[in-house]
């Protein structure tokens, strides 16, 4: 595959959580792309912003804003400024499913390449 993304452009990258009610969490992200990997077909990004996300039963129907899980949904700003890894596939717009752990710090997953 070939990237038509090149260093400095930017793309929305969306990432999901199951949460143990069975709800999803959905969060968007700008992510900006610092350099290529072409040979693993990834993008080292930034996520340089937060643009807003949403929760949903299983059935994917919204949940009020008032229903929102209060233990998860603080973390999502948090990482604003991660440095990570991504498939070139993730500048599609599909959304990318994470275990809750990666959320939770518990997965090093946003904080890995801390220090690259």
């Amino acid at each position: 595959m070939t990237t038509v993304l090149a260093v400095g452009e930017t793309f929305t990258v969306q990432f999901v959580w199951q949460l143990e009610s069975n709800d999803y969490i959905r969060a968007l992200f700008t992510a900006e792309i610092l350099e290529l990997e072409p040979f693993m077909e990834r993008y080292v990004v930034r996520l340089a912003s937060f643009l807003g996300g949403r929760q949903e039963d299983w059935k994917g129907e919204k949940r009020p804003l008032e229903a929102h899980d209060t233990t998860y949904w603080p973390h999502i700003p948090q990482l604003v400024g991660s440095k990570l890894a991504l498939a070139y596939e993730a500048a599609d717009g599909r959304p990318l499913r994470l275990k809750l752990t990666t959320l939770t710090g518990e997965h090093t997953y946003f904080t890995r390449m801390a220090d690259k």
